[in-house]
């Protein structure tokens, strides 16, 4: 086989050109997956938290909603308990929300930032009272 001497070094120019184009294209991957699967986990673990504090809601036969802090208390504990480190607890409201019974609960993750730099993600959950699902029906 016989090269031409306008082709020498070409497959290294191409190779040294592509190595760094798909190495940022790896880590923005590899962020977006760390990002994605942390944000998954606080969700989970922010709506779970939701339910605990809306369980101690109670409905009157009348329909009136009576709330105290206790469910506050209970969804932030519940949260803390399980959160993963890269999470923090926003806000924790427990009480009416669109018109029904329910806690909201907002938190916070951090962004892996491998590639791009790290940013905080908001996650909100709410979760909503059903019926015979307080914790005094249980």
């Amino acid at each position: 086989m016989k090269f031409d001497k306008r082709e020498r070094g070409q497959s290294v120019l191409f190779f040294a050109i592509l190595m760094p184009i798909m190495a940022l294209f790896l880590l923005g991957i590899l962020d977006y997956m760390v990002t994605n699967a942390r944000v998954m986990e606080t969700v989970a673990v922010a709506d779970l938290a939701a339910h605990a504090g809306a369980q101690e809601i109670t409905v009157l036969p009348n329909g009136v909603i009576t709330v105290t802090t206790r469910g506050n208390g209970i969804a932030a504990a519940y949260f803390n308990g399980q959160a993963p480190a890269h999470a923090h607890l926003a806000n924790v409201s427990c009480g009416r929300h669109q018109g029904r019974p329910a806690c909201f609960v907002r938190a916070q993750v951090q962004s892996a930032g491998y590639l791009l730099p790290s940013r905080p993600v908001i996650v909100n959950a709410i979760g909503y009272l059903a019926h015979g699902v307080t914790r005094g029906d249980q």
